[in-house]
């Protein structure tokens, strides 16, 4: 069922729209205003806003500014609801970034129309970077997970290849079953965890031990970045396993590596695999976008690789990324 929140300081038509929206089988939230509204939104995730413009303690413009800081809610659909008196109001609601706009008074099946193409929208949207998440995540070669409310939401077999266990048995199993229950070791890795999905904007690199399915400790690598999946704080990253030699390995191409990569670009490459834009690492590093584009194009071409996405996956298999 999706969810709508309604922010309207209207009781009359706030009721009757709420109680329509209802009928037409939606779950309904509603809010006499922005400030109100703001509180719902984060407390519900709504699939779309509607929201009036002209509102007392804070207006809708206040309240779409203020939910797009927000990461978990800045991509949350939302319809401006304007009086015909207010067309200046309404452009300068879209130049703002909202999705459409509904003049009142309104024909509710009207509304309704309007809330289907607009949810329809977003589920292709959906759609479409759900199926690039999920081509990322089966990678071949990298063990890719989705780690949310202390399981593995999602993995691949190479991740299962890492452990040894089935994808049955995987599928039951927590981040304290592989690594240990009540140990040092442990209560360290879900603490560096825990600090990592407090912040959209964090990464998280660690070595700890774990439990192969035959009993055997081993020591993994973990590599992740903190996002927002369907509303809920998670990390996505890649594991692999670490031997003696694997680490040697790993420490000579660093070395090697850094004859081809300046010191500039090494942290041009930290900041993309963080998720900054041109803009953001522009402004980090004093430098101007030209110059942050200059250096991507060098570590594409240096790296063989197409595009930043495959750039990050590059970067965390070789272990580039601190």
């Amino acid at each position: 069922m999706k969810k709508i929140l309604l922010i309207e300081d209207n009781r009359m038509l706030r009721e009757n729209t709420t109680e329509f929206l209802i009928g037409e089988g939606f779950e309904v939230f509603s809010a006499k205003d922005g400030l109100e509204g703001v509180h719902q939104t984060l407390q519900h995730l709504p699939d779309l806003i509607l929201c009036d413009i002209s509102m007392p303690n804070m207006n809708g413009y206040d309240f779409y500014k203020t939910i797009q800081q927000i990461k978990t809610t800045s991509t949350i659909p939302l319809v401006f609801l304007s009086a015909k008196t207010e067309n200046e109001d309404v452009r300068t609601g879209m130049q703002l970034g909202a999705d459409d706009y509904i003049m009142k008074p309104f024909d509710l099946f009207e509304l309704l129309k309007v809330i289907k193409t607009r949810l329809d929208k977003q589920n292709k949207i959906k759609q479409y970077h759900d199926e690039k998440f999920y081509a990322l995540i089966k990678h071949p070669n990298l063990g890719m997970f989705l780690y949310q409310n202390g399981s593995f939401l999602y993995y691949n077999k190479t991740i299962l290849s890492i452990f040894g266990y089935t994808e049955e048995v995987f599928s039951s199993m927590t981040l304290k079953n592989l690594i240990g229950e009540n140990t040092s070791n442990q209560v360290q890795v879900l603490n560096e965890i825990d600090r990592c999905l407090k912040d959209t904007s964090n990464s998280i690199t660690i070595n700890f031990l774990a439990f192969h399915e035959n009993g055997s400790k081993m020591k993994v690598k973990l590599v992740g970045t903190a996002i927002n999946y369907k509303g809920v704080p998670s990390i996505v990253g890649n594991m692999i396993r670490l031997h003696d030699h694997r680490e040697s390995t790993i420490q000579d191409f660093n070395t090697a590596i850094d004859f081809k990569l300046s010191k500039r670009e090494r942290e041009v490459l930290e900041l993309i695999c963080k998720g900054k834009s041109t803009l953001k690492i522009a402004e980090q590093l004093f430098l101007s976008q030209r110059t942050i584009d200059s250096h991507r194009a060098n570590l594409l071409s240096k790296t063989n690789c197409k595009n930043s996405a495959e750039l990050i996956i590059y970067a965390i298999k070789k272990a580039l990324v601190s």
